[in-house]
C-alpha cells in the first residue's frame, strides 16, 4: 500500500506505532551489540563508544528534540541532590568497613588519590555525557518520552535497559572481572543506580546533572574501594559486603535510596520535569 493511499488516521497510526518501537529497538541494540563488538575485535572501549552510536543514531533518525534529549544545565538543588547520592551511599559504605576494621591504610597515598579523583572524575563525566547518560538518559529517555510513555515507565525502562546492558561488563572486562555468582548482584546494582539518575534526569530534565553524579561516583568508587580484583586507596581486600558496587552493603543503600528518591520525586505523578523542578 502506498503511503498516498492512507488516510489520516491511518498515517498517524503508523506514525505512532513507528514511534513506539523505537525504544525496544534501540534497547536491545545496545544491550546485545556492545558485548559483540569486544568478543569479535577483543577492543574493550567499543563497549561504551557503541553507545554514543547508538545515541546519534536515534536522536537523528526520530530527531529528536534538546530537551527531548535533556541539553540542558538543570537547576543547583538537582546537583546537590546528585551529590548528596554519592557522598550518603559511598561514605556509609566507608563508615562501614571501618567499623567493621576492613579498612588498611598502609599504602594509602593523598596524592595518588587526588591524582587518580580529580582525573576519573574528569574522563568519566566527558565519556559518561557522550555514551552511558547520553544513550540511556538522553537519546532512549527522547524516544521513550516521543513513544508516549511516562515519566514513571521511562525510569523504569532506561533503567532496566541499563542494568541488563551491564551484564557482560564483569564477564568480558578483566577491570570488573567477577565470579558468575555476582552477576546478578552487580547487574541489580546498576539498575538501581540507573533508576537514581533516571530520576536525577527527570527532576533537572538534564544529562548533565546525572552524567556529574556518574563521574563522582565512578572516580570516587574506584579510587577510593577498587574495582574487580583490584583494592583501592582504604586497601579493603575483602569486597563482599562493605563496598558500594561490589558489596551487598552497597546494594541494600542503592536500593534503600532508589526507593527513597521514587518516593520524594514520584514520577508516577509528574508530567514533566520542569513541573517537577518548579514544585521541589
Amino acid at each position: 500500500m502506498r503511503s498516498a493511499d492512507l488516510t489520516l488516521p491511518e498515517t498517524i497510526a503508523l506514525i505512532h506505532i513507528k514511534a513506539s518501537s523505537w525504544p525496544l529497538i534501540a534497547s536491545i541494540s545496545a544491550i546485545a551489540i556492545s558485548p559483540l563488538l569486544v568478543l569479535t575485535t577483543a577492543q574493550g572501549a567499543l563497549y561504551n563508544i557503541w553507545l554514543a552510536v547508538m545515541m546519534i543514531a536515534l536522536w537523528v533518525a526520530q530527531r529528536l528534540t534538546k530537551r527531548e534529549i535533556g541539553i540542558a544545565i538543570g537547576d543547583p538543588k538537582s546537583y546537590f541532590i546528585a551529590l548528596a547520592y554519592a557522598v550518603a551511599i559511598i561514605g556509609c559504605v566507608a563508615l562501614g568497613a571501618w567499623f567493621a576494621q576492613l579498612i588498611d591504610l598502609r599504602d594509602y597515598s593523598a596524592t595518588t588519590v587526588l591524582r587518580r579523583l580529580s582525573l576519573n572524575f574528569l574522563v568519566t563525566f566527558v565519556l559518561a555525557l557522550i555514551t552511558e547518560e547520553g544513550f540511556f538518559r538522553g537519546a532512549l529517555w527522547g524516544s521513550c518520552t516521543r513513544a508516549g510513555f511516562s515519566p514513571a515507565k521511562t525510569v523504569i525502562w532506561t533503567s532496566v535497559a541499563f542494568g541488563v546492558w551491564h551484564i557482560a561488563v564483569p564477564i568480558i572486562d578483566p577491570t570488573f572481572a567477577q565470579p558468575l555468582s555476582k552477576v546478578p548482584q552487580y547487574v541489580i546494582g546498576s539498575t538501581c543506580f540507573g533508576v537514581a539518575m533516571g530520576l536525577l534526569r527527570l527532576r533537572s530534565g538534564s544529562i548533565i546533572v546525572p552524567s556529574l553524579c556518574h563521574a563522582l561516583w565512578n572516580s570516587s568508587v574506584y579510587t577510593f574501594f577498587g574495582a574487580g580484583e583490584k583494592i583501592g586507596q582504604l586497601g579493603i581486600s575483602d569486597s563482599s559486603i562493605w563496598d558500594p558496587e561490589r558489596g551487598y552493603a552497597g546494594l541494600a543503600l542503592a536500593m534503600l535510596v532508589a526507593v527513597l528518591l521514587w518516593w520524594w520525586i514520584k514520577p508516577s505523578v509528574t508530567s514533566s520535569s520542569t513541573n517537577q523542578v518548579s514544585a521541589a
